[in-house]
């Protein structure tokens, strides 16, 4: 009996792997349209300064794993310097580059989807966020783009699935509206639809600064925070179970255990992972490892990778036993692989394409470095992250929406006092009702004046006309003081709110939905 189901078992499995290799080596196509804009439409917003970085590194990173991209950004001299294939593919980030990649992508996507392949496309942005009126959007120098605007584009492009990442203040609201006085409107029910970047089934989220505040930027990253966590994890950092595949339960709990031990929670990203209907991956990494960095358990650690350039790659750190693959950066020279506890450096040398850290040789760091903020981002990824930490990440049903602040700044309106309404109504009651009492005694009036020409008592005719001069001023009365109430009531019912510059604080929350059919996470916190 052993026997036969060991017969059987060997069976099964040849049977089982060429359908996976046929799963495995289906056509495919990659594509990646990336914006990274440090100067916004909104002239009130400061200019970021490593949003072009970010997108190049993007840039990187995908043509690392053979997509088709697409660039939109305006790099500064020591960018140009560092990513010499982006500053040779970088347009502008205005309305007229923006229109012709899209129009660009959406043309290659659709010849891909007629040849039968399965097509991808990432849509990576780095730059400002804000809200107007409930809904977020995301700028370029000339112009903003809100959820339902990337929604009409993203109808446009024929793929199989869409991802979305974004790094930019209020990025959330891309996708989800925002109630009366802040609050997050739920996806059904009462407050009305997500808008249709949310509804589209084959469009993917993550988003940071779920709870409205600011993105940070970092020196020692020379990137945003966020932006740099979630390449980190894309890298291979975040395949915590060696499957060589990143999904959205994976990248979200590797990004909060980045940020978890930060004692200032100003400084924690926060983030929205939402997987595309059908399926939790976010990325296939399987055909880019044959050129991999592996980190076995036995020298986990906190080390982050960088290249000849000095630019830092990613940051990982396995957990004792667990073993950690890290696709290897494009072949332009040695790597670094920087050990942060004892800030010892091991070089890697081009080839072999396979190295692992047991056998790397230790060299003398070739620079200490200190930034901005050092102190509270000096503790991102501290703590340790394995397969244990996915497993423990928070999945629970999305239950209830928790109150949001009101994200503004100096564009952005407060919400209407509770009170201007019945006010207003109420005055407008009292002075419709002044006017026409003035009304009433002015007709009153005339009738008497006609009556009073046909007296022929003088006295009769001096009585009335002391009448009438007193019934006309109480008129008037009438009149200044029923004008006057109206004005008030149409102010109060009309003039638009007052500006708020400062964001207040969010209310710390923990929520999600179930994978793999779709996703949601958020980190709340407040800024």
């Amino acid at each position: 009996m052993k026997k036969l189901s060991l017969v059987a078992l060997v069976v099964l499995a040849l049977l089982l792997a060429p359908s996976r290799a046929r799963a495995e080596d289906a056509p495919r196509a990659t594509f990646a349209l990336i914006v990274g804009s440090n100067q916004s439409v909104d002239t009130n917003l400061a200019p970021l300064r490593y949003a072009d970085d970010d997108a190049a590194r993007y840039l990187d990173l995908f043509r690392l794993l053979g997509a088709r991209t697409y660039l939109l950004t305006r790099l500064d001299d020591n960018t140009k310097r560092l990513h010499p294939q982006a500053a040779a593919e970088a347009t502008d980030p205005k309305k007229t580059s923006w229109d012709a990649a899209v129009a660009q992508l959406a043309d290659d996507v659709k010849k891909a989807a007629e040849r039968g392949v399965e097509t991808t496309v990432y849509f990576v942005y780095a730059g400002h966020g804000n809200v107007q009126n409930g809904q977020g959007y995301i700028t370029l120098e000339d112009l903003r783009l809100s959820g339902n605007d990337l929604a009409a584009t993203f109808a446009k492009v024929p793929a199989t699935r869409i991802h979305v990442i974004a790094d930019a203040c209020a990025s959330y609201f891309l996708a989800y509206s925002r109630g009366p006085g802040g609050e997050r409107r739920a996806l059904e029910g009462s407050f009305g639809i997500a808008p249709a970047l949310a509804a589209d089934a084959r469009i993917g989220l993550l988003l940071s600064t779920s709870s409205a505040r600011e993105s940070h930027e970092w020196d020692a990253f020379q990137s945003g925070v966020f932006s740099h966590e979630v390449r980190s994890g894309l890298y291979g950092a975040a395949d915590a179970d060696g499957d060589g595949q990143v999904s959205y339960r994976e990248i979200a709990a590797f990004v909060a255990r980045a940020n978890q031990s930060i004692p200032n929670e100003r400084y924690r990203p926060d983030l929205h992972a939402r997987a595309p209907k059908g399926g939790d991956m976010l990325l296939d990494l399987r055909r880019a490892n044959g050129r991999r960095i592996e980190i076995d358990g036995k020298h986990a650690g906190h080390y982050f990778l960088e290249d000849a350039r000095g630019v830092r790659i990613a940051d990982v750190h396995n957990a004792a036993g667990q073993t950690l693959t890290l696709v290897r950066p494009a072949p332009n020279g040695r790597a670094y692989l920087r050990r942060v506890d004892d800030d010892n450096e091991l070089v890697i040398e081009s080839r072999p394409d396979v190295v692992s850290v047991a056998d790397l040789v230790v060299a003398a760091p070739r620079v200490a470095s200190r930034g901005a903020a050092h102190e509270s981002f000096n503790a991102i990824f501290t703590l340790p992250f394995d397969k244990d930490v996915v497993a423990a990440y928070p999945v629970v049903e999305c239950a209830e929406t928790t109150p949001m602040p009101a994200y503004v700044d100096k564009t952005q309106l407060s919400p209407r006092a509770s009170w201007r309404t019945p006010a207003g109504v109420v005055m407008g009651v009292f002075g419709a009702a002044f006017v026409a009492s003035g009304v009433y005694l002015s007709i009153n009036t005339a009738n008497q004046y006609e009556r009073g020409l046909q007296e022929n008592s003088q006295g009769t005719i001096q009585t009335w006309n002391r009448d009438i001069r007193d019934k006309e001023r109480i008129a008037a009365a009438f009149y200044v003081g029923g004008g006057l109430t109206l004005v008030a009531s149409a102010a109060i019912l009309f003039w638009p709110s007052r500006e708020i510059k400062k964001v207040p604080k969010a209310v710390q929350a923990v929520r999600a939905s179930a994978l793999p059919g779709g996703a949601y996470f958020g980190l709340g916190g407040s800024f």
